[in-house]
């Protein structure tokens, strides 16, 4: 046991990754359809750890926060901004309604049940499961003018209300989200409500298990026109017959290139090359003659797939359907739109979904085709595993200098903190990023890397500070916060989704996505998908996620503030 004992108190570093390592493992566990998650494991492991009495390092804990949450601000900017316009307006003061029944809810059951700031802070971060209030919260008590030990006290509260309430919180928005809530709304069956919400948004298939939409396999083949069957076909008659699905690439007359134009019409012979769906390029075909295998001609076939940033003004709110008509046909001649990502969620690409700035839309096409309609919408992701580590550093200091400067209210001095002020960096240098495309790479995988390590690095810290007085806390309300963390949720569940279905006038389907967003719960999101068997539930969830994250961040300092 000493062995032991030497072996996790021997410096900070090794117990911060024992406690990770033990932590995504538990979080691994599922209970039926439940699982704790890798940072509520990471928590519970780290406390345990603790309670051999580790040592932690602050400066550590302060590098994990500030790259935490800078980079959830970073990935968070161009769809917070983005989601900032009138269309979307409803969705917006949704997040804000739903925060401040978050606020009043924790303000009232801390007055009622005598509960400290930390202890309440915790409350906030764990029903909620938004994990980084817990830095945000505990930022604002050191500044407050309190005796170190007390602070330290408080600190350890807000980890171990958070360990103790997570769990219940997930539980329960999900469940509220995916399942009661579509009761309470007169949803009888959701996945027929989704069905019937994909018709209106312009869908005319409905998917299975197993089943997958061709639009999503662009090919290309080439057909000899036929004297009997193609010839005299005017260009014009084939783009009017299949529309956007079958694209007349190019045409070789006597082994020349020659323009492809509506008037011109066919003659046998004619090499005429296609691009399409399968399907439709199969049944133009059958309308000119026998494919042909000449290499000379599909040699040379070259596709393209890039994904485009939506940051032009005029587009942001326009429907797919919209987007079409807009942009000149010849510009458009030969591209497809096969996938809509909204915060690297993906979204249904129907004719009535509305785009917003920061969508990333992947074309496929010709290069020089898909360039076109690129400089119509945004800009083109340059793919790059290169880090401008000058732009990341930057953004970091900037908001180190934003969390310095405080202002006085009541007279003491309020700050935003590391915490307050690299979430605002974040966002602003995610903003910029996303209309400068060449400054500031930081390729979506790595920021998403960067902001799930920070967290899980500046969780364990708080976890293993927090494990010698664990059982304290436990001891004197362990039965009370589950409770307390029941109300934390249902209160503001229930008001948000009255307020999404009567006062915003959001469709159900959507609204069960919102609720999972409202507390930033991805969880809840795949539920309500899975539930509805659609993704639209996304549609509800990407704006009030969005805001929310920023918001109930911000949160934590409130509650210390005002409890």
């Amino acid at each position: 046991m000493e062995f032991l004992r030497n072996f996790i108190t021997d410096g900070p570093i090794l117990p911060l990754f024992l406690a990770i390592a033990i932590g995504y493992a538990i979080g691994k566990v599922r209970i039926g359809p439940f699982s704790l998650g890798g940072l509520g494991g990471t928590l519970l492991a780290a406390i345990g750890i603790g309670l051999f009495g580790v040592e932690t390092d602050e400066n550590i804990k302060s590098f994990a926060f500030a790259m935490f949450i800078y980079s959830l601000g970073f990935v968070s900017g161009p769809q917070f901004f983005g989601s900032l316009g009138r269309k979307t307006l409803g969705q917006v003061h949704l997040a804000f309604f739903s925060a401040f029944v978050i606020f009043f809810t924790i303000w009232v059951l801390a007055q009622v049940f005598g509960l400290d700031k930390g202890t309440a802070a915790g409350l906030l971060a764990g029903a909620t499961t938004e994990s980084a209030s817990i830095g945000t919260a505990g930022e604002a008590l050191r500044n407050l003018d309190l005796p170190d030990a007390e602070v330290d006290q408080l600190e350890n509260n807000i980890a171990v209300t958070y360990a103790v309430t997570y769990l219940f919180g997930l539980i329960l928005v999900v469940t509220f989200a995916s399942r009661i809530a579509p009761k309470l709304m007169g949803v009888k069956n959701l996945s027929e409500s989704a069905q019937e919400l994909e018709r209106k948004l312009g869908s005319t298939t409905r998917l299975h298990p197993g089943q997958f939409e061709f639009l999503r396999d662009i090919v290309g083949r080439v057909y000899e026109t036929h004297s009997d069957v193609g010839a005299g076909t005017t260009v014009g008659a084939l783009r009017s017959r299949f529309g956007h699905a079958v694209t007349i690439q190019s045409i070789d007359r006597n082994q020349e290139a020659i323009g492809v134009g509506p008037d011109l019409e066919l003659q046998a012979g004619d090499m005429v090359t296609l691009l399409g769906l399968p399907s439709a390029v199969v049944a133009a075909g059958r309308m000119l003659g026998p494919e042909s295998t000449e290499k000379r001609l599909t040699k040379g076939l070259i596709g393209e797939v890039r994904d485009v940033v939506v940051t032009r003004v005029n587009r942001n709110g326009t429907t797919v359907g919209e987007l079409r008509q807009s942009i000149d046909p010849e510009k458009q001649h030969g591209v497809y739109a096969i996938e809509l990502m909204r915060m690297n969620r993906e979204i249904p690409l129907y004719p009535q979904t509305e785009v917003q700035r920061g969508d990333v839309v992947r074309l496929v096409g010709m290069p020089e085709a898909v360039d076109r309609v690129a400089d119509e919408l945004g800009y083109q992701i340059e793919p790059s595993d290169a880090v401008d580590y000058i732009y990341l550093a930057l953004g970091i200091i900037a908001g180190m200098l934003i969390g310095s400067v405080s202002i006085s209210i009541a007279g003491s001095p309020v700050s935003l903190g590391i915490g307050g002020g690299c979430l605002v960096s974040g966002l602003v240098f995610g903003w910029l990023k996303s209309h400068y495309q060449t400054v500031g790479n930081l390729p979506p995988a790595t920021a998403l890397h960067l902001r799930d390590f920070g967290l899980a690095v500046f969780i364990a810290s708080v976890g293993l500070a927090a494990g010698p007085q664990a059982w304290d806390v436990i001891s004197e309300r362990g039965v009370l916060l589950p409770l307390l963390s029941i109300f934390v949720v249902l209160v503001p569940m229930i008001a948000s989704m009255l307020y999404a279905r009567f006062v915003v006038g959001m469709d159900p389907v959507l609204v069960t996505g919102a609720l999972g967003g409202l507390l930033t719960c991805t969880a809840a999101l795949n539920a309500s998908v899975a539930e509805a068997d659609s993704e639209l539930p996304v549609l509800g969830y990407t704006v009030p996620y969005a805001i929310s994250n920023v918001l109930l961040t911000l949160l934590g300092p409130v509650i210390v503030l005002t409890v």
